[in-house]
């Protein structure tokens, strides 16, 4: 797992420096420089889930978009628990954003503030495609993916300027510190219960399976 996170409160004072994320550089409103009616059409934020909503088993994943284990454990665990667990109704996924970062964040801003039809597949690109982009000038890179997707340049400009939704990120990952307290990227929380063993797909198996069993699956 990734070190254990910075604070909400040292994560956003790190990013007041940095040119990346204008949404944290000022944390005031920023419906004022946009559109009349752009506010009203911005995301709020909920987790992004799959699977059915109604499986036994219901799995919360911690994770941020520049942590290594967490990349890793999308590439190598998750297509087997979604072919075995999540795709057979047996389990679902849901992603909780927990940026270690200001890069992390802008990602996450993108999944959410990207058309509905796509943004779980941008999970999975930035994900799959992690060492490639976070090697390159990260902004450009994530613009660039953001656009391949279909986004316009004034729509990821935008979603990077979105105080309200990133303070909403920022929230969730607070209130999943305060109840869960995540020392380290990914965790995950397994019907209720904080998963102790690693992202590793024996382990994770071994923890799906003990909860299937746990309630008649």
């Amino acid at each position: 797992m990734n070190r254990r996170p910075l604070s909400r409160r040292r994560l956003a004072a790190g990013l007041s420096g940095l040119a990346l994320l204008p949404v944290a550089a000022r944390l005031a409103p920023a419906a004022a420089s946009s559109p009349e009616g752009e506010a009203a059409a911005t995301p709020s934020y909920a987790p992004h889930t799959w699977g059915d909503p109604d499986a036994p088993v219901s799995i919360l994943e911690f994770s941020s978009y520049t942590c290594g284990h967490c990349a890793r454990f999308h590439q190598e665990t998750l297509p087997t628990l979604r072919d075995r667990y999540i795709e057979a109704g047996r389990a679902n996924l849901t992603l909780v954003d927990f940026p270690l970062d200001n890069i992390a964040g802008a990602v996450s801003l993108i999944t959410h503030c990207a058309p509905e039809a796509i943004q779980k597949r941008l999970v999975d690109i930035f994900f799959a495609d992690q060492d490639a982009w976070m090697t390159r000038t990260p902004r450009e890179s994530i613009t660039g993916i953001a656009r391949l997707a279909g986004m316009s340049k004034a729509e990821v400009d935008a979603c990077l300027e979105n105080e309200t939704l990133y303070q909403a990120i920022l929230d969730r990952r607070a209130e999943a510190d305060a109840r869960w307290d995540i020392s380290g990227t990914p965790t995950f929380v397994i019907n209720g219960q904080k998963h102790t063993g690693s992202y590793r797909l024996d382990d994770m198996t071994r923890a799906i399976d003990a909860a299937l069993e746990a309630t008649g699956g």
